[in-house]
Protein backbone atom coordinates (compact mmCIF):
# COMPACT_ATOMS: atom_id res chain seq x y z
CA UNK A 1 0.00 0.00 0.00
CA UNK A 2 1.24 3.49 -0.84
CA UNK A 3 1.55 6.02 1.98
CA UNK A 4 0.96 9.66 1.14
CA UNK A 5 3.12 11.90 3.28
CA UNK A 6 1.82 15.24 2.05
CA UNK A 7 -1.60 16.83 2.28
CA UNK A 8 -3.51 17.35 -0.95
CA UNK A 9 -3.49 20.96 -2.17
CA UNK A 10 -6.52 22.88 -0.89
CA UNK A 11 -7.19 24.76 -4.13
CA UNK A 12 -7.29 28.37 -5.24
CA UNK A 13 -8.88 31.41 -3.61
CA UNK A 14 -12.50 31.66 -4.73
CA UNK A 15 -12.79 28.05 -5.88
CA UNK A 16 -15.91 26.12 -5.00
CA UNK A 17 -14.61 23.16 -3.02
CA UNK A 18 -17.83 21.12 -3.06
CA UNK A 19 -20.69 20.82 -5.52
CA UNK A 20 -23.06 23.81 -5.15
CA UNK A 21 -26.78 23.30 -4.82
CA UNK A 22 -29.51 25.06 -6.83
CA UNK A 23 -29.57 28.77 -6.02
CA UNK A 24 -26.16 28.79 -4.30
CA UNK A 25 -24.55 30.79 -7.14
CA UNK A 26 -26.02 33.94 -8.70
CA UNK A 27 -24.67 36.13 -11.48
CA UNK A 28 -24.01 39.77 -10.66
CA UNK A 29 -22.55 42.78 -12.49
CA UNK A 30 -19.27 44.32 -11.33
CA UNK A 31 -19.08 48.03 -10.55
CA UNK A 32 -16.88 49.22 -13.42
CA UNK A 33 -15.57 52.21 -11.44
CA UNK A 34 -13.57 49.88 -9.14
CA UNK A 35 -10.01 48.67 -9.83
CA UNK A 36 -10.74 44.96 -9.46
CA UNK A 37 -7.07 44.04 -9.91
CA UNK A 38 -6.57 44.73 -6.20
CA UNK A 39 -9.58 42.70 -5.05
CA UNK A 40 -9.39 39.01 -5.84
CA UNK A 41 -11.66 36.00 -5.85
CA UNK A 42 -12.80 34.40 -2.63
CA UNK A 43 -13.59 37.73 -1.00
CA UNK A 44 -17.01 39.03 0.04
CA UNK A 45 -18.84 41.71 -1.93
CA UNK A 46 -21.79 44.04 -1.35
CA UNK A 47 -24.25 45.94 -3.55
CA UNK A 48 -23.88 49.55 -4.66
CA UNK A 49 -26.94 51.81 -4.76
CA UNK A 50 -27.07 50.99 -8.49
CA UNK A 51 -27.35 47.25 -7.76
CA UNK A 52 -23.83 46.33 -8.90
CA UNK A 53 -21.31 44.54 -6.72
CA UNK A 54 -18.40 46.30 -5.08
CA UNK A 55 -15.71 45.42 -2.49
CA UNK A 56 -16.24 45.94 1.22
CA UNK A 57 -15.06 49.17 2.82
CA UNK A 58 -14.51 50.62 6.27
CA UNK A 59 -17.73 50.80 8.28
CA UNK A 60 -19.41 47.88 6.50
CA UNK A 61 -21.12 45.19 8.57
CA UNK A 62 -21.85 41.53 7.97
CA UNK A 63 -25.38 42.58 6.91
CA UNK A 64 -23.85 44.37 3.89
CA UNK A 65 -22.26 41.17 2.52
CA UNK A 66 -24.28 39.53 -0.27
CA UNK A 67 -21.84 36.76 -1.19
CA UNK A 68 -18.31 35.75 -2.21
CA UNK A 69 -16.71 36.21 -5.62
CA UNK A 70 -16.33 32.82 -7.31
CA UNK A 71 -13.11 32.11 -9.18
CA UNK A 72 -13.87 31.75 -12.86
CA UNK A 73 -11.83 29.90 -15.42
CA UNK A 74 -10.22 31.04 -17.53
CA UNK A 75 -9.21 34.14 -15.62
CA UNK A 76 -6.55 36.75 -16.06
CA UNK A 77 -3.55 36.05 -13.85
CA UNK A 78 -1.84 38.92 -12.06
CA UNK A 79 1.39 36.93 -12.09
CA UNK A 80 2.50 33.78 -13.83
CA UNK A 81 2.20 31.60 -10.74
CA UNK A 82 -1.41 30.80 -11.61
CA UNK A 83 -2.46 31.56 -8.04
CA UNK A 84 -3.46 35.21 -8.30
CA UNK A 85 -6.28 36.31 -10.59
CA UNK A 86 -8.95 38.97 -10.52
CA UNK A 87 -12.42 39.55 -12.00
CA UNK A 88 -12.64 41.00 -15.48
CA UNK A 89 -14.87 43.97 -16.22
CA UNK A 90 -16.25 42.99 -19.58
CA UNK A 91 -19.90 43.92 -19.25
CA UNK A 92 -20.86 40.35 -18.42
CA UNK A 93 -21.97 38.75 -15.22
CA UNK A 94 -19.67 37.25 -12.61
CA UNK A 95 -20.67 34.40 -10.29
CA UNK A 96 -21.24 35.18 -6.61
CA UNK A 97 -21.75 32.38 -4.07
CA UNK A 98 -24.41 32.98 -1.45
CA UNK A 99 -23.88 29.71 0.37
CA UNK A 100 -21.71 26.65 0.13
CA UNK A 101 -18.09 25.63 0.54
CA UNK A 102 -15.28 27.79 -0.84
CA UNK A 103 -11.51 27.94 -0.64
CA UNK A 104 -10.20 31.33 0.45
CA UNK A 105 -6.84 32.89 1.30
CA UNK A 106 -6.28 33.10 5.06
CA UNK A 107 -4.52 36.20 6.37
CA UNK A 108 -3.44 37.23 9.85
CA UNK A 109 -1.34 35.48 12.47
CA UNK A 110 -4.07 33.20 13.89
CA UNK A 111 -4.38 29.71 12.43
CA UNK A 112 -7.77 28.46 11.30
CA UNK A 113 -9.33 25.50 13.12
CA UNK A 114 -12.25 23.31 12.17
CA UNK A 115 -15.46 24.98 13.31
CA UNK A 116 -13.68 28.27 14.06
CA UNK A 117 -15.30 31.66 13.51
CA UNK A 118 -14.66 33.53 10.24
CA UNK A 119 -13.77 37.23 10.34
CA UNK A 120 -13.60 39.66 7.39
CA UNK A 121 -11.23 42.65 7.36
CA UNK A 122 -12.92 45.97 6.48
CA UNK A 123 -10.43 48.49 7.93
CA UNK A 124 -6.89 48.74 9.29
CA UNK A 125 -5.51 47.27 6.11
CA UNK A 126 -1.87 46.75 5.15
CA UNK A 127 0.06 44.90 2.46
CA UNK A 128 -0.58 41.62 4.30
CA UNK A 129 -4.08 42.37 5.62
CA UNK A 130 -6.19 43.39 2.65
CA UNK A 131 -9.81 44.62 2.49
CA UNK A 132 -12.22 41.69 2.37
CA UNK A 133 -9.51 39.31 3.57
CA UNK A 134 -10.51 36.31 5.66
CA UNK A 135 -9.05 35.93 9.17
CA UNK A 136 -9.40 33.46 12.02
CA UNK A 137 -9.45 36.03 14.84
CA UNK A 138 -11.01 39.38 15.58
CA UNK A 139 -8.65 42.35 15.28
CA UNK A 140 -7.64 44.02 18.54
CA UNK A 141 -8.85 47.37 17.13
CA UNK A 142 -12.64 47.59 17.12
CA UNK A 143 -14.19 47.98 13.68
CA UNK A 144 -11.25 46.54 11.71
CA UNK A 145 -12.85 43.11 11.28
CA UNK A 146 -16.41 41.84 11.30
CA UNK A 147 -17.69 38.43 12.31
CA UNK A 148 -19.28 36.61 9.39
CA UNK A 149 -22.35 35.01 10.90
CA UNK A 150 -23.29 31.54 9.65
CA UNK A 151 -19.73 30.78 8.50
CA UNK A 152 -17.00 28.53 9.82
CA UNK A 153 -13.62 27.11 8.87
CA UNK A 154 -13.66 23.52 7.68
CA UNK A 155 -10.11 22.82 8.84
CA UNK A 156 -6.63 24.31 8.94
CA UNK A 157 -5.01 26.15 6.05
CA UNK A 158 -2.59 24.38 3.74
CA UNK A 159 1.03 25.42 3.39
CA UNK A 160 -0.09 27.82 0.66
CA UNK A 161 -2.39 29.70 3.07
CA UNK A 162 -5.60 28.48 1.39
CA UNK A 163 -8.37 27.28 3.69
CA UNK A 164 -11.91 25.99 3.18
CA UNK A 165 -14.90 27.78 4.69
CA UNK A 166 -18.60 26.97 4.72
CA UNK A 167 -21.08 29.83 4.76
CA UNK A 168 -24.71 30.83 4.30
CA UNK A 169 -25.58 34.41 3.30
CA UNK A 170 -29.26 34.92 2.54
Amino acid sequence: MVAYLKRMDTGYAGGLSREPGPGDIVNETLDSTIDWSTYGFGRPVKYTTAGKITPLASGDTSADIIGFLVRTFPGRAVSYTGLAAYPQINGGAVPVARRGFMTVALQGATAATKGGAVYVRVAGTSSTEVPGGIEAADDSTAGNTILLANAQFEGPAGTDGIVEISFTIL
